[in-house]
């Protein structure tokens, strides 16, 4: 049995898969079992990509394209490995050591979910690193402020996320956040300041922020269903946290 799963989502972006699939092979593969999803409107240039390089355990599928989340679920489904990890099209590991170092972790703590930092490229082109992720201060505010983890920082075990549900493909953008919530209900993460990918800003989240917004607002309700007064803290937070994106959006980027 593999220990990790690497998951690969790809739709009609051959060059950052390229870039993605360079990054994977200077890991430490031992035991990684690779599961690529394509949904492009060609369904042969990404196995030419494949067939270029040599891979221990490779899983490849084509499937009708119907969202992101959809096709992350289909890599859950295929994974055979104990921990999952999804590295999008277009996304790299921050540095050659990243698997060696999370195995280590898994090995020896075995934690259901481990959640690194990252390196997000703005659209601007500055480079900003996460801040290391005080759960449980997060958790006290219902993760209701904007400081949560993206599934480029988080590696999980594979029966953990399915008995989770894996991805609710009733948010077109907040699924994997309604993940971390539902993920908070079963276990506290290992958090480690280890800096675990490269990613780009520009998906859905970021163009339709304000629906994103309603989106984490809402997987707050159904998920960790707050009443009373932590239902306060979460509309609080909610609010503030929304204001504050609105005016950075509105005002200093102007």
């Amino acid at each position: 049995m593999s220990w990790l799963t690497v998951v690969t989502v790809v739709k009609d972006d051959p060059q950052g898969f390229e870039r993605t699939l360079k990054s994977l092979i200077q890991q430490d593969l031992a035991a990684v079992e690779f599961v690529v999803v394509d949904s492009s409107s060609d369904s042969e240039t990404i196995p030419k990509i494949l067939a270029q390089v040599t891979l221990p355990a490779l899983h490849f599928d084509w499937i009708v394209p119907s969202g992101i989340y959809s096709a992350m679920n289909a890599g859950l489904r295929q994974a055979q490995g104990e921990y999952i990890y999804f590295l999008n099209a277009g996304d790299t590991f921050y540095d050659e050591n990243v698997l060696e170092g999370i195995r280590a972790i898994s090995e020896s703590l075995q934690p259901i979910w481990i959640v690194g930092r990252v390196e997000i490229y703005e659209r601007s082109g500055a480079r900003v690193l996460s801040a290391s992720w005080d759960y449980q201060n997060e958790k006290k505010a219902l993760f209701a402020r904007g400081r949560f983890p993206p599934h480029q920082g988080t590696f999980v075990r594979t029966d953990s996320l399915r008995s989770v549900g894996g991805f609710d493909e009733q948010f077109a953008i907040a699924a994997d956040y309604a993940t971390t919530l539902s993920l908070s209900e079963i276990s506290t993460p290992h958090v480690t300041d280890r800096l675990i990918a490269k990613f780009f800003e520009g998906g859905v989240s970021t163009d339709r922020w304000q629906n994103s917004f309603r989106e984490f607002h809402l997987a707050r309700r159904l998920i960790l269903k707050p009443r009373g007064f932590n239902s306060l803290v979460e509309r609080f937070n909610y609010w503030k946290h929304f204001a504050s994106v609105w005016i950075i959006r509105n005002f200093r980027r102007s």
